[in-house]
């Protein structure tokens, strides 16, 4: 009789479980993240109603969801400012990762403002609205052809503001006599 009682009981418990709601919670880890788009050499102009405003070449690029990335890349902004005295600036990494309008540069940096400012590093991060430039990692390059070393660049191209850690900066002076 106890064997009869302990079958019923577990079919009671059994049709019980049976009813009662389950959700399947089914998380797969293995998704990643997935390119939407991938191009090979690249050339995107940015066209204003007054010229040609940016340029980007690479030598490809991918689009993610959330950002993109561009292997080898050149970017060249031109200046639509009235007020500046500069006509371009050229962006040049082996890695740029762009999320919005901030740019991370990374791998053998150049930044070039015309022929007055040329800056060489491994990390630059640089926004095109503000045209703000900065990086914590050692930097090298010329300012009016006078050497300038440092760490820890902070360089606004609207203000023409430049800030730097371990500085080292020789200028060149002409002597007329």
């Amino acid at each position: 009789m106890d064997i009869k009682l302990f079958n019923y009981s577990l079919l009671l418990v059994a049709i019980g479980a049976y009813f009662i709601p389950v959700e399947n919670i089914a998380k797969n880890n293995d998704i990643k993240d997935i390119p939407l788009v991938v191009f090979q050499k690249p050339l995107m102009y940015t066209v204003t109603d007054k010229n040609v405003s940016r340029i980007v070449e690479a030598s490809h690029a991918i689009k993610y969801k959330n950002r993109d990335e561009m292997y080898d890349a050149n970017i060249f902004l031109r200046n639509n400012l009235e007020k500046k005295n500069y006509k371009v600036e050229t962006l040049e990494a082996q890695v740029i990762i762009k999320k919005g309008d901030d740019l991370n540069l990374r791998k053998d940096v150049k930044y070039n403002r015309d022929d007055f400012i040329n800056l060489n590093t491994d990390a630059l991060d640089y926004n095109i609205k503000t045209r703000l430039a900065k990086n914590n990692v050692a930097y090298e390059g010329y300012y009016y052809n006078n050497s300038i070393k440092g760490t820890n660049l902070y360089l606004d191209g609207r203000k023409n503001y430049m800030t730097s850690k371990d500085v080292h900066f020789e200028i060149e002076i002409k002597n007329k006599k």
